[in-house]
């Protein structure tokens, strides 16, 4: 590998890894806030170089009680790996891919520690799904379909089978789709009035939507 690339790998190990397996875990109990992609990358640099800097340490710490021992240092000599660059990886590859894989371990080992420490005792966890998902999809009985009634804000209400939906999270950017057998009714006094077959899809806008109520049944023929 030429300079540049080693450098990018362990600048990879060094200051992403370790920051993004504690963001990814930490998502799972607390909400996500909107913030700047510079903030989020700031946040993941600064836990990356902490966990490294203690993973380096205990790789020093380790090199040294086995070099009192072996009385050869089995870890890179870090000053001189510095300096030689790619020529000292050539001339110990064992150490130097040894030494990285244990730092590496090691980060990350740091990493979930903190978000353990961070969050003991907290058992629950957050799942970013919508409640469309979770009606429509996850609590499906096996061989059903669901169907539905989506109430709109301007008070009319459509039925029918689903037939497609977006579960983004964010209600602008759902929609869900609807097919027969269709039918609407314009008030909520009013009954549901069959739109007949000549209509095959209606598609419902997110923002729109007020409630939905979800029944399961079989597919009709």
């Amino acid at each position: 590998m030429t300079p540049s690339t080693w450098f990018t790998v362990f600048a990879f190990f060094v200051f992403v890894a370790p920051g993004l397996l504690y963001d990814l875990t930490s998502a799972k109990k607390r909400l996500k806030r909107r913030e700047s992609a510079f903030t989020e990358i700031s946040r993941i640099t600064l836990v990356s170089t902490v966990c490294s800097a203690a993973s380096l340490g205990v790789l020093a710490l380790i090199s040294w009680i086995v070099g009192l021992w072996m009385h050869r240092q089995p870890l890179p000599d870090l000053a001189a790996l510095i300096q030689g660059g790619s020529v000292y990886i050539t001339s110990h590859p064992a150490s130097v891919v040894t030494a990285c894989i244990l730092g590496l371990a090691a980060s990350l080992g740091f990493s979930y520690a903190a978000f353990e420490i961070i969050h003991r005792g907290d058992d629950s966890e957050i799942v970013y799904t919508s409640a469309w998902r979770w009606v429509l999809r996850t609590k499906l009985p096996k061989d059903s379909v669901p169907y539905v009634e989506v109430k709109l804000k301007n008070g009319v209400t459509w039925a029918g089978r689903v037939a497609a939906y977006a579960p983004d999270p964010e209600i602008a950017e759902r929609d869900i789709v609807l097919c027969p057998p269709l039918a609407v009714k314009k008030k909520s006094g009013d009954p549901l009035k069959s739109i007949g077959d000549k209509w095959q899809r209606v598609v419902l806008v997110g923002p729109e939507v007020v409630s939905i109520a979800v029944t399961y049944g079989p597919e009709p023929p």
